[in-house]
Order: structure tokens, then C-alpha cells, then sequence
């Protein structure tokens, strides 16, 4: 072999296994695509190898998550007007499902999410007296609602482990305040 050549077959054989190889990281998973189809799932931290422009390596943050969601407006039992403003904190389970329900988008976790969880608490609020919203045990509630929830979160490959209120607020715009 002349010696020109030599160099630009190492460049490519040293090219083709730097792409052939990615790390996931602890509190990571990662998931290999084969031309946009899921292949590999739920990889562990340490290095892998995939086939360089077939395989696609995707790697997601597997640690607890902080879901921030704007104030949802809901009518107690006695129907009156609350704002309530919650944080779910959930983490990733399965990787394929999380991928095939967002795209890989972590962003749209707390879109897809919001309805969910939404939907469980306003029933839950729509049940209860303002004063046993208030000043009840909130987390009887949270505990209540988590495995229904979580059965909905599962098909995002999420599972929420805990429901945070932030506040609960009675509207300005409402009767309420005067009643109160």
C-alpha cells in the first residue's frame, strides 16, 4: 500500500469506531434506534456500541423530574371556585414508551402529563368542602389519586411518585372571597 493512502484509510477506520461508540451515565438510560425503529432499550450506564449512520444512540435523563403546571381552576363540593397550583415529580421507567409517546421531547412530558393528572385531582376537588381542601390531609388525597395517574402515565413510560400543592387560592374574579 502507498504510503498516501494509509493515512485516509486510518482516519476512516478511527472515524467509523469514534461513531460507532456512546456513554450513558449514571442516573441516564439509554435507547439505540436502528433507521428511526426502536432496537435496543433501557441501556444501563457504561459504553455501547452502535452501527455507525444505521444506529442512533438517544440518551434520557432517568432521575426525579420536577413537572411545574400552570394554576387549574375547580369547583368544590359546595361549589366554590378554587385556583390550585401543583408540582409532579415523576422519573422514567420504560425508554421505548417514553420515546414513542414524546419523540424524545422532554418538554412535552408536562403537556402530555397535565391532562392526566388534571383530570384525577379536579375529581378529587370537585369531591371535597373547601374546608377539607384546605385544611385536610392532603396527602390521603395525593395517595388516593397516584395509582390512577400512574396508570395513565404509563403509557408515556413515566411514573409519578409524588404530587406536590403549591398553593391553593380562592380567584379574585370569584363570589367566594366575599362568602369567605
Amino acid at each position: 500500500m502507498k504510503p498516501q493512502l494509509i493515512i485516509p484509510v486510518v482516519l476512516v477506520v478511527l472515524l467509523g469506531l469514534l461513531g460507532s461508540m456512546f456513554v450513558v451515565r449514571e442516573g441516564q438510560v439509554g435507547l439505540v434506534l436502528n433507521l428511526g425503529r426502536v432496537a435496543r432499550t433501557d441501556l444501563a450506564p457504561g459504553l455501547h456500541f452502535k452501527i455507525p449512520l444505521i444506529e442512533t444512540a438517544r440518551v434520557f435523563d432517568r432521575r426525579f423530574q420536577a413537572n411545574e403546571f400552570p394554576p387549574e381552576r375547580s369547583l368544590t363540593s359546595e361549589r366554590k371556585d378554587v385556583s390550585v397550583d401543583f408540582v409532579a415529580i415523576g422519573f422514567i421507567v420504560d425508554a421505548a414508551d417514553f420515546y414513542r409517546a414524546t419523540g424524545g421531547n422532554e418538554e412535552l412530558v408536562t403537556d402530555r402529563l397535565a391532562p392526566i393528572i388534571k383530570d384525577s385531582l379536579r375529581n378529587e376537588i370537585n369531591s371535597q368542602t373547601l374546608t377539607e381542601l384546605v385544611s385536610g390531609n392532603r396527602a390521603e388525597l395525593i395517595e388516593r389519586q397516584l395509582p390512577g395517574i400512574n396508570q395513565g402515565a404509563k403509557t408515556l413510560g413515566m411514573q409519578v411518585v409524588d404530587i406536590r400543592f403549591k398553593q391553593i387560592d380562592l380567584p379574585t374574579d370569584s363570589d367566594v372571597i366575599s362568602q369567605v
